[in-house]
């Protein structure tokens, strides 16, 4: 097992979701997601407002249009990263519809803020099946902050 870190980001908050991080199983490990971080970066809003985070599973990346990102061994010892991740989308993807997956977790966050989700144990989790182009994303909306959505996320394949 490897722990691994990919950086978050999408360049341009807006009224919509945009993803700002993607990670999705080659089929060959599954993926158990441990961390997450997000925060903002840029010039603030004139008037205080928040960033509302998404955290999703999907089943199919064929309209993404995203750059792919290596993410960073934790242990410089342990191996290339297997899944693939991807960050800062300009073409969305569809989600898996609510109740089977869509909004894992939630987040609304002040937009000088940051948060962090830390799975409390192995039970907890979130878990990605080793079957290709199944995976999670993470997307944020503002209705009036523009900035850059920041952040890492932090998983292990096994």
């Amino acid at each position: 097992m490897a722990n691994f870190s990919g950086p978050l980001l999408q360049s341009t908050a807006s009224t919509s979701f945009k993803s700002e991080g993607l990670i999705w199983s080659s089929g060959a490990r599954r993926i158990m997601l441990y961390e997450v971080e997000l925060g903002q970066t840029g010039s603030l809003s004139s008037t205080d407002c928040q960033v509302q985070y998404d955290l999703s599973r999907f089943s199919q990346t064929a309209i993404l249009t995203a750059p792919l990102v290596v993410p960073s061994p934790l242990d410089a010892a342990d191996g290339t990263c297997l899944a693939i991740f991807a960050n800062n989308a300009t073409t969305e993807l569809t989600y898996t519809t609510a109740g089977v997956g869509l909004s894992l977790k939630s987040w609304a966050i002040n937009q000088r803020g940051f948060m962090r989700w830390r799975a409390l144990d192995d039970g907890d989790n979130i878990l990605v099946a080793a079957t290709s182009l199944t995976g999670v994303g993470i997307r944020g909306l503002s209705s009036n902050f523009t900035a850059t959505l920041v952040g890492n996320i932090n998983f292990v394949e096994r």
